[in-house]
């Protein structure tokens, strides 16, 4: 993971290792072109070379490329190399949500209920959006919103954070797209419904 940082892939200059999952692993990037960051996935290379697993990628891409809202996180790019799968992503600058409610955990602190609802609602505003254009996101958890500061509250009377959901990998495109075979198991366990 490490041995990436310091990099250059097209025009991203990896800068730092934001994550990493069984298929791949993020990177905090400079995009040189446009003089900003980006957050940078790249598929493991034992995956990278299956076919299936490099078209599975590619559907996560196209799947979140379609979904344009404030509380999800935007695709700018997917790349295709010999070397290297990756998809080009907004950064969001702040943590997830799993980390923060690890911090809180870590201080015997809870959120506030005030808090708590703000991000219910803004989570379930982007699903609801992702779900009117015919994408399940299937793997909702903890880990796959970010949590943003902002400086100001978007609406007056709202806490100044924004949810960002992100991770599209095991998406279902309703209308055609990703299948999975039946009795298959994908997504979190803990965090499946029955």
């Amino acid at each position: 993971m490490d041995e990436l940082i310091g990099k250059q892939i097209d025009q991203y200059r990896i800068e730092a290792v934001l994550g990493e999952g069984g298929m791949g692993a993020v990177y905090r990037a400079l995009d040189s072109n446009l003089a900003r960051p980006v957050a940078l996935k790249i598929m493991h290379r034992q995956f990278a070379s299956q076919p299936e697993f490099r078209q599975r990628f590619l559907q996560e891409a196209q799947a979140a490329a379609r979904l344009n809202h404030p509380n999800i996180v935007a695709i700018y790019n997917f790349s295709s190399s010999p070397a290297y799968l990756s998809i080009v992503m907004e950064f969001v600058r702040g943590l997830s949500l799993g980390a923060y409610i690890k911090q809180l955990a870590q201080r015997r602190q809870v959120m506030e209920l005030s808090e708590s609802l703000n991000i219910i609602a803004q989570v379930a505003d982007a699903l609801g959006y992702a779900h009117r254009l015919g994408v399940v996101h299937r793997d909702i958890k903890p880990d796959n919103i970010l949590i943003a500061r902002l400086e100001q509250p978007d609406r007056p009377g709202e806490l100044p954070i924004r949810a960002k959901v992100t991770d599209f990998g095991l998406a279902k495109l309703l209308e055609g797209g990703i299948e999975t075979q039946s009795g298959t198991f994908m997504g979190t366990l803990p965090y499946m419904s029955p």
